[in-house]
């Protein structure tokens, strides 16, 4: 079983992921800041929220510098008198913003919570997208498995609609589905009834 996952790339940056009996410990490091923490699995999200994002102006910008060596180079060719120098010195901005680009830009994507919440962010194919996927599947069932013995047992010592309450934040939080939520609730409802059988049995299931 995948527990940890390390991940760096070109630009400096290095993350890494251990997931241990608490929660998700995360270090990160790159060449303007440094940090590490402890996430609860509470705060945990399921859901793959993809980001590919760069600055498109300079791209823009080395397409057409690129276009206009290719034209001045053309234009030398057929005897027109450019200058060797104009034609080298725009080949060489347009490869530098090209080069700009490339490190600016960025293939992440962030595991979150409903509402894109909670945001944990992933580099993307590093080392392999299967490994970043291997090891997401396996932080997701820790997560679940330690939400469900935390908030999915019954507790003698609730209220019914204390106990129920859990069994919803449990459903919202994506531990469970709707049909675990309605086995889990009628679980509830009988054992509760078991332990106060003088109390009115309530049908709390969702439809």
């Amino acid at each position: 079983m995948n527990e940890s996952l390390v991940q760096k790339d070109l630009r400096f940056r290095y993350k890494s992921f251990l997931i241990t009996e608490k929660g998700l410990q995360v270090k990160h490091k790159s060449l303007l800041r440094s940090g590490e923490y402890l996430l609860a699995y509470e705060n945990v999200g399921t859901r793959i929220y993809k980001d590919n994002r760069g600055i498109y102006g300079l791209l823009f910008s080395s397409t057409l510098l690129g276009l206009v060596s290719v034209l001045l180079y053309l234009l030398r060719n057929d005897g027109e008198g450019v200058d060797s120098s104009v034609y080298f010195f725009y080949s060489g901005i347009s490869i530098i913003l090209l080069i700009l680009f490339l490190i600016t830009y960025k293939r992440n994507f962030y595991l979150v919570k409903h509402g894109n919440v909670e945001a944990i962010e992933f580099l993307q194919n590093k080392p392999s997208q299967a490994e970043v996927n291997t090891f997401i599947d396996v932080l997701k069932a820790t997560r679940n498995k330690f939400l469900l013995n935390k908030y999915g047992q019954i507790n003698f010592g609730f209220t019914r609609e204390e106990n129920y309450k859990n069994l919803v934040w449990l459903a919202n939080n994506e531990v469970i589905d709707n049909v675990e939520f309605n086995n889990m609730v009628n679980k509830l409802n009988l054992q509760m009834q078991q332990q106060n059988p003088h109390k009115m049995n309530f049908d709390f299931n969702l439809n």
